[in-house]
């Protein structure tokens, strides 16, 4: 009886170690403005991925003028793709999206389709710090219009790859035709005008978000 207690303990001691699979809340993310206003794209709800807040995004765009006519989208860490799409919605003539996990990518090539944008948005599946470390390279086939570039990673990035990361940006924004404008989201409590001070940052609070905006005059 005694040994039969005993590995009915060990069996649901072991159950208690097992990690059991994550399970995420689905949901559906909705497009602020533009031409294709109101429509929604799939979002598995990891929170890895971490999706800009709706009412944080609709500031953004504020902030960089609403419209987006003229310009070409270069989103860092696609996550979503949402800051993509919107400014494909918003005006913007071209844009690139980097991501570096392939579920995400995935999921972006599938809302892409959906929202008929395939001739307007094109999805790398690559690792970021390592793409801007050959940037020259990589924009050599850019059109010939002002940049809008999203650099909103994982916030431990800012901490953990905070000289990559932010010399990367550093880079784009020297490399950046006049009138590009950059925008960085991190968490709050880090200082992004002291990480990269040759930038001149507007930086507004979002909790838990800071996010940044500069214009390149």
């Amino acid at each position: 009886m005694g040994k039969r207690s005993h590995r009915r303990d060990v069996g649901n001691e072991a159950r208690r170690k097992t990690k059991l699979p994550t399970k995420f809340s689905p949901t559906r993310l909705r497009i602020v403005a533009g031409d294709i206003r109101g429509r929604r794209i799939e979002y598995n709800g990891d929170p890895a991925t971490r999706p800009m807040k709706e009412r944080t995004r609709e500031s953004v765009f504020s902030l960089l003028g609403g419209k987006l006519s003229g310009k070409f989208v270069v989103d860092l860490f696609g996550g979503t793709g949402i800051l993509a799409f919107e400014s494909i919605s918003r005006g913007a003539e071209k844009a690139i999206i980097l991501e570096l996990a392939r579920p995400a990518v995935t999921t972006i090539l599938h809302n892409m389709r959906q929202l008929e944008l395939g001739d307007r948005v094109e999805v790398h599946n690559v690792d970021t710090l390592r793409w801007l470390r050959h940037l020259e390279v990589n924009r050599a086939a850019w059109p010939d219009l002002p940049w809008v570039v999203f650099c909103c990673p994982p916030y431990r990035m800012w901490i953990k790859e905070t000289q990559a990361l932010c010399g990367g940006v550093a880079a784009l924004y020297e490399a950046s035709p006049i009138g590009s404008q950059f925008v960085c989201e991190t968490e709050q409590g880090f200082d992004l005008a002291d990480a990269i001070p040759e930038i001149e940052w507007d930086t507004r609070k979002y909790s838990p978000a800071t996010v940044a905006v500069c214009t390149k005059r």
